[in-house]
Parts: structure tokens; C-alpha cells; sequence
């Protein structure tokens, strides 16, 4: 039987100073030198001129089509190319799709890449000058791989950033567990430190200092607030320099092309599902059935259970999904929960934190014991698990498991209303020179859901002194709470 094998994997960091602004590389170069490094790692360069197709993540990069521009880089023709939106669950997708297309013979040899130059990006832009890196927007049309239903960038608009979305989600989970505002950011400064010891022993990560559970939650010039609880350290760092790459192999096709089979790390099966498109139509801020149900069926299918995973990577954004996600699995957070350091810590391109995470998994899982990967897209909102082991599954799943999630009767949203209202969860919004204004998730008599804003100074003080939650007061047209 045919299987599908990732054979190589690689990582490309550009550190700040290692390169010059003139000769930095790009988004394109860097990503072609991750697949050349891939090959690489796989033992078997030549496997390259075999690639059929090339996947991208999304990003902030111009380009239309980015893996024509990588093929013609590596020297390749006429090879079949496709393009993913920016989500955090995009690489495993696109993992998924290669592995079933590979087993169905409709192609032998794929790479998977993602990630851009944003930070050498940033700067040159700011300086004035032009980058010497490939600007061509590629030739040709790619595949474009299914994304967010319109509804998800609509809504963002309101939080104005994710961090606000996810501190709603932080505070929300403080009420649940009777924890004091004091007591939830200890426990998520806690948790974030872990991710920073990961990091610190991770040589492709962005930021490798070890940073102590005090210097995570406290806020300073170094560390500002975001949007409270969540300091700078506590947020997805995506201003990197950073590509991935992952061949991924008809099993058969890479024996013969000369990669050891100790080389081969084995998808075993790919859950995919979403949560409901809008955070207000949500039952429970800090719950997501979505989740919980693509991760119960990655173990149902493979008949595994959460004590033979040996190796770890929860998406890790911000503290508040890796606290779902633990809990929702039953890993808890005694356990280590990163191979990377997450993306405060070691950082990735807005689309790519899960192909760094597949990377970095690929070398854990070929010395022993089964990888598990979570990739999650907007708030909490899209979600997909990977289980990989160095032997190959009796059968490959690819398994969207939307049908199966119980959303219950999706909340109804508070439209246009006006009047008495009860606050359930809430966050203080921070600019550079300091807090700005509440956002909070309020419910009406009816128990239908709003959002509201106010940049009453007391109410500021009081959520980040004893939290918001049940307080009581009024919605104007406005969406302005006093």
C-alpha cells in the first residue's frame, strides 16, 4: 500500500545583523533555501527535480503566485502550485492534501513551505529604499485552498487585534475557574515562561533569552501592555524573518531515490473542524466544541490516547487557546506542551507557526514515540490535529469533522441593543502610551450577547484590579457601556 512520508524538513532563520539590509534575503529566497535544505535533511537532493507540486502558506507577502517563484528558483518547470489564506492551521492542511493526493497516485514528490521576511521587510520600508530581494508577483494562477467565512474578518474589525480577542477569552476563563485577576495572570505568566525555557533551547527560535514568569507578566518599557492581561511576551510575535519547508514523499518513490527509511516520519491522521464563524455566537467564551472534537477523534481514529504522545506543539498564540486546548485534550499543563517555544517565543510568519512546528516535530518523532500537532486559525476559531509516528499507518485519515461538532443553538447576538446589560467578560485595551479603553463581552435580559467599549477611567482601573465580570450597567447605540 502507498504511503505518504514527510522525508525532509527544514527551518530558515534571518537574524537581526546577520545580514545588511541591502543583502537581506526575501520572502521567495528564503523559502527556496528552506526546500533546498529539506532535501537536504532527507538525504536525496535530487528528490527536488521530482517536486509535482508546491504549496504556500499565506502571509503578508505581495505575491500572487509565491511557489512558481520558488519553483523557478529551484530550477523547476511546469510544476502544479497553490496558495492558502493566512490561518494558523493552513501548513497541516496543506499536509493533509499532499499525503491524499500522494496515496492516490495523483502526485509522488510535494513541498510544503511558508513564512516571509517581515521583519528585514518593515525595516527597509521604513528606511526608503527599495528590497534587491525577488518582487516578481509570480506567473500563472495557483490553486487557492479554502479560508474564513467573511463573517471572521468582519468581526476582527471590532476587536481591533486578536490580543483583545484572546484576553476576552483569558478573562473569561479567570471567572470559570474562581481565580482572582492576580492568581490568572500568575497562572498564564507561569505557563508562558515554560514556553520561553522551550524556546531558549530552540536554536530556530526568534527570541531564545529565558525570561522568568515575573518578567513575562509584568508590563515595562521593554514588555508593554497589549491588552490586559496579556503584556508584549504574552503576544504572537509575527515580525520575523522565518520560512519552513517539508518534503513530503510517496514512501516508495523516496527509497528509490536513495532516502534512508529511518529518514520517513508517517502522517497518521489529519482532524480538521471550526468553530462558529463569529466569537458573539459562542455559547462559552473559552470553550470551543470544534476543538474538543477534532482532537477526540485524531485519538478515536488511531485508537491512541493522550499518554502515548511523547512530543507536544498546541498552537500557541497566546496563553488563553493552549489553556483550552490542554484541558479540552487532557494534557493538562504539567506536561511540556511546545517543541518551539510558541509564538511569543519562537515567533513565526502570521500563516506558517504550524509548518515551524511540523519542522521542528519531523527530528522528535524520527528518534521515537508519536508527535502530536494543533494548528488553530482566528480566534480560536479553526482548528486541526496531526498525529505522526516513524512508522506508517495501516490507512491514512484525512477526516473534516465538522458535522460532528455540537455547537448546541448558536448564541443569539444582542443586534442594535440598547438599554440594561450585565458584563461577562472583559479586557483593557492598550496603545503605546498606555490604556485606552475597556472592550467587554456583555449579555442582555434574554441572555443575547453584545460588544461594548468605554474609556471610563474607574472602569479601567477596576478590570485590571478585581475584573468587570458581573458588573451591571447600560449599552448605548453606540456600543458605549456605563
Amino acid at each position: 500500500m502507498t504511503s505518504a512520508a514527510i522525508v525532509g524538513a527544514a527551518q530558515v532563520i534571518q537574524r537581526p545583523g546577520e545580514r545588511s539590509l541591502e543583502d537581506a534575503l526575501g520572502p521567495i529566497e528564503l523559502l527556496a533555501e528552506a526546500a533546498r535544505r529539506a532535501a537536504a535533511d532527507a538525504g536525496a537532493p535530487a528528490l527536488l527535480s521530482r517536486v509535482d507540486w508546491i504549496g504556500v502558506a499565506g502571509g503578508w507577502f505581495p505575491y500572487r503566485n509565491p511557489a512558481q517563484l520558488v519553483g523557478q528558483h529551484l530550477g523547476l518547470r511546469d510544476v502544479a502550485t497553490a496558495l492558502t489564506p493566512i490561518s494558523g492551521t493552513t501548513p497541516q492542511d496543506m499536509v493533509a492534501l499532499a499525503s491524499e493526493r500522494i496515496i492516490k497516485g495523483d502526485l509522488e514528490v510535494a513541498l510544503v513551505l511558508g513564512g516571509e521576511a517581515r521583519w528585514s521587510d518593515r525595516r527597509i520600508s521604513r528606511s526608503g529604499r527599495e528590497p534587491s530581494w525577488e518582487t516578481a508577483p509570480g506567473e500563472g494562477e495557483p490553486e487557492m485552498l479554502k479560508g474564513f467565512a467573511p463573517e471572521v474578518i468582519t468581526e476582527a474589525q471590532h476587536f481591533g487585534s486578536a490580543a483583545t480577542a484572546y484576553a476576552l477569552m483569558e478573562d473569561r476563563l479567570r471567572v470559570v475557574h474562581g481565580r482572582t485577576v492576580d492568581e490568572q495572570r500568575d497562572f498564564a505568566a507561569r505557563l508562558w515562561a515554560g514556553f520561553s525555557a522551550v524556546a531558549a533551547e530552540n536554536p530556530y527560535a526568534w527570541d531564545r533569552a529565558l525570561h522568568t514568569a515575573e518578567e513575562v507578566r509584568d508590563a515595562t518599557p521593554d514588555n508593554r501592555m497589549i491588552s490586559f492581561p496579556y503584556t508584549k511576551a504574552m503576544v504572537a510575535n509575527n515580525t520575523v524573518d522565518m520560512t519552513s519547508a517539508l518534503l513530503v514523499c510517496d514512501s516508495a518513490v523516496a527509497l528509490s531515490a536513495g532516502v534512508s527509511r529511518d529518514r520517513m516520519v508517517f502522517p497518521h491522521v489529519v482532524t480538521s473542524s471550526h468553530e462558529t464563524w463569529q466569537v458573539l455566537h459562542r455559547n462559552e467564551l473559552c470553550e470551543t466544541p470544534a476543538l474538543a472534537t477534532a482532537g477526540r477523534a485524531a485519538f478515536e481514529i488511531t485508537g491512541l490516547t493522550v499518554d502515548d504522545i511523547a512530543h507536544i506543539d498546541l498552537y500557541a498564540c497566546f496563553p488563553a487557546i493552549v489553556e483550552m486546548s490542554a484541558a479540552s485534550l487532557g494534557f493538562g499543563d504539567r506536561r511540556p506542551l511546545t517543541v518551539t517555544g510558541g509564538l511569543g517565543f519562537a515567533g513565526g510568519a502570521v500563516g506558517n507557526s504550524t509548518g515551524q512546528s511540523i519542522a521542528a516535530m519531523v527530528p522528535l518523532v524520527r528518534a521515537g514515540g508519536y508527535g502530536l500537532v494543533h494548528g488553530n486559525g482566528g480566534n480560536a476559531t479553526k482548528h486541526s490535529f496531526a498525529i505522526y509516528d516513524s512508522r506508517p499507518p495501516g490507512t491514512f485519515v484525512n477526516r473534516d469533522c465538522q458535522g460532528e461538532v455540537d455547537h448546541r443553538e448558536r448564541l443569539e447576538i444582542a443586534e442594535g441593543w440598547t438599554g440594561p446589560v450585565e458584563v461577562e467578560a472583559a479586557t483593557v485595551v492598550f496603545d503605546r502610551e498606555g490604556p485606552t479603553h475597556v472592550f467587554a463581552a456583555v449579555r442582555n435580559s434574554t441572555g443575547a450577547r453584545s460588544w461594548a467599549t468605554s474609556n471610563d477611567q474607574s472602569l479601567m482601573e477596576q478590570a485590571m484590579r478585581e475584573g468587570l465580570t458581573g458588573a451591571r450597567g447600560e449599552i448605548t447605540s453606540d456600543r458605549q457601556f456605563r
